[in-house]
Parts: structure tokens; sequence; C-alpha cells
């Protein structure tokens, strides 16, 4: 029997229906934009200079901020994100396009080799911190990494053989930091989150090799700015947030800002977790082994029944040759019919040497005869040459 359902139970559905959608929307727009901000970091760098591509990278946010959901969740923000791509805009640069693929030289030759070489070598990282007193996020560093390259070919690739190998950091330095300590202070969560930071000092951290740095990096220098509350504030609002993405958006007087980060602890998750793949493999590997190694000792546990099977094995060969007749009177009668039938066969075949002397004495004798029959011309070429001899005196 059928029972017909009231309006209140298919609202449920139906939003669930459409919830459903606008996730999927939301996770489609936000593959799309860390795509392009991975490429375009391969490309330009961190940050943007090229028209065409901030113009992309500006409608790949605005596409996803459409779609997802305002983000409420301020403890989200805590943790060390890594900047993918960022831009700048204002409406005076605007006027201003900038097509990088027609700067000389930009894209090919030394330069090309040294932008990419500072593309890889810098990174841009922002640790939110969270403050047990203030019971909020009260701390934000931005931290520009500089990991310098050892040999002159890392920037140059077509350099002499006898400098490719020179040493341009002597004092082996693995790590240069030079980190921005801001002040940090939420200031809304509706309709976004809203955080307002004002710079307090710069420090400069520098680790190495060598003998005169740290392995894991000292302060080298550090620098208090007073009056950063005032001199030095500026605010960002986060317009999208999950677990491993973030979205922010801020203006510095006339210039806006669009920067997309990634979780710096998404890698290392995803770097132990391949380390656990491969610990569980070998784990396994070695199971195997124990259970081959343990099968092996069964079998050779065994040699008694080996050795009956060896024996039966013997007793069974030797049987075989006894029963087995000879042969060998029967071989000798095979070989000596053989031989006389080879006899008689030579004895049978005619001689044919006194056939090959009779047609050699007949074709003698044939030249012989045909020599006797040819006429000698001697004669007539005597006359030819008399004849001819005066009338070629006369001509």
């Amino acid at each position: 029997m059928l029972f017909a359902t009231d309006g209140s139970e298919e609202t449920p559905t139906t939003t669930t229906a459409t919830d459903v959608s606008v996730e999927a929307s939301a996770a489609a727009a936000r593959a799309e934009l860390l795509e392009l901000a991975n490429d375009l970091k391969g490309q330009y760098g961190v940050l943007l200079i090229d028209s065409d591509a901030k113009e992309s990278f500006r409608k790949a946010v605005e596409q996803l901020e459409s779609v997802a959901e305002v983000p409420t969740d301020v403890l989200a923000l805590v943790g060390e994100w890594t900047l993918v791509c960022s831009s700048s805009s204002s409406a005076t640069a605007e006027k201003i396009k900038i097509d990088t693929s027609k700067i000389p030289f930009f894209n090919e030759g030394p330069v090309r080799d040294i932008k990419n070489t500072l593309n890889d070598s810098i990174e841009v990282l922002q640790t939110i911190k969270f403050g047990e007193a203030s019971n909020s996020i009260d701390a934000i560093d931005h931290v520009i990494k500089y990991s310098p390259p050892n040999q002159l070919t890392s920037f140059l690739k077509n350099v002499p053989d006898a400098i490719k190998d020179l040493d341009i950091n002597p004092l082996k330095v693995s790590d240069t930091k030079v980190i921005l300590k801001h002040k940090a202070e939420l200031e809304g969560i509706i309709p976004v989150i809203k955080t307002k930071l004002s710079l307090q000092s710069v420090v400069v951290n520098v680790a190495g090799k060598s003998k005169n740095l740290e392995p894991t990096g000292a302060d080298v220098l550090g620098i208090n700015l007073p009056f950063g509350e005032l001199l030095n504030a500026g605010s960002f609002e986060t317009t999208f947030l999950d677990d491993s993405m973030r979205v922010s958006r801020s203006k510095t007087g006339p210039v806006d800002q669009l920067r997309v980060f990634v979780k710096a602890e998404t890698k290392k998750n995803t770097i132990s977790s391949s380390d656990d793949e491969i610990e569980t493999d070998d784990d396994e590997i070695v199971d195997d082994d124990d259970d081959e190694l343990a099968i092996d000792a069964e079998v050779v546990g065994d040699d008694d029944d080996n050795d009956e099977i060896v024996a039966e094995a013997a007793s069974d060969i030797e049987v075989e040759q006894e029963s087995t007749p000879s042969n060998d009177d029967d071989d000798d009668e095979i070989i000596a019919e053989a031989a006389s039938d080879i006899e008689v066969e030579q004895e049978s075949t005619p001689s044919n040497d006194d056939d090959d002397d009779e047609i050699i004495a007949e074709a003698a004798s044939d030249i012989e005869v045909e020599q006797e029959s040819a006429p000698s011309n001697d004669d007539d070429d005597d006359e030819i040459i008399g004849d001819a001899a005066p009338s070629d005196v006369v001509s």
C-alpha cells in the first residue's frame, strides 16, 4: 500500500540535494584554482606581474568565492601556511598592460635561468599563532625563506667548464630567513573573518653547515620598529578557508592584494604517509620472507622421505636397464651389410676412362680437318694491297 508524503518531508531532501550540488561546485572551483595557482607559480613565481596571468588568477578566485561557503572557523587559521600565488592591482596599474612574453630575453638565456633558480630557491610562509593569554589569534609572522644554491651552474647553464663548478656559497649557508613579526588582532567574523596586523620587528635568521653557522639556524640580526600600529598597520580578509587551503584579500592604500595559501602541514603529512606506506610494504616483504623460510625448513625436515624417494627411483632405473635387451650384435650386422653394399656398387659401376680418351681423339682430328679445309687468303690480301697503293699515292 502506498502512502502519500506531505511537503514537510520533501523539503529536507531538496535541501540536501542542493547542498551536495553546492559542495561539488565548490570542490571543482577549488581544484581549478589550486591547479592554476601552481602552474602560474611555476611560470612566474609567487608574485605575478604578467597582466593576463593576473586576470586569469583573479577570475579563478572569484569563481571559488561565488560558490563556496563563507568561512567562520577562526581556529582553522592557526598554523603555518605556504604562499602559492599572489597578485596586486590598482586602478592605475590596470591601465598598464604587461606582457612578459614580449620582454626581450625574459624567457630565454641567462635571464630565464636566473629567474627559474630564484623561483625554486625562494619560499614565502605565513605563520598564524594563537595566544593562550588572549584566547585568540595575537601574532602573525611573514617569513621569506631563501635557500641559496652552491654552484654557478645553478644560475647559469651555459658557462665555461673552468668555472662551471665554481662555489658561490663559501659559507655553506643552507637557509636564510627574513621574518617580519606582526601583532595580530581579530576585527570581526561576519561577514568574513577580518584580521588586523601591525609590524613590530624584523629578524634575520641564518642556518648553514660551516663551523661559523648553526645547522638549525640562529638570529644574526633583529630590528624593533617603533610605532608599528600607526605606521605599519594593515588588515586582510579570509574569503575561503578549509583544512588545507586559504584565500585572503588585503588592501594597502590604493593597492588590492590577492593571495592563495596551502597549509605547510599538508605537505609534511603527505610525506609521512608515503614513508608509512613504504614501511608497511617492507614489513609485508619481511613477513613473506619469514613464511618462505618456514616452508623451506619444513621441506628440509622431510629428509627421510626424500631419501626413500631417491632409493625407489634408483631401483626403478636398475630394473629398466636389466630388462632392456642389448642391440650391439644387430648394430654390427647392419654395419657389415652396409659396407658390402658399397663394395658391390663400386664394382658394378663401369669405368668411363676409355670413352673419355676416344672423345678427346675425335675432337682433335676434327680440329685438324677444319684447319686444312680453310682456304688461305694471303694472295688475295697481296692483290688488294697492290691495287690500293697507286691510287693512294695519286690522291
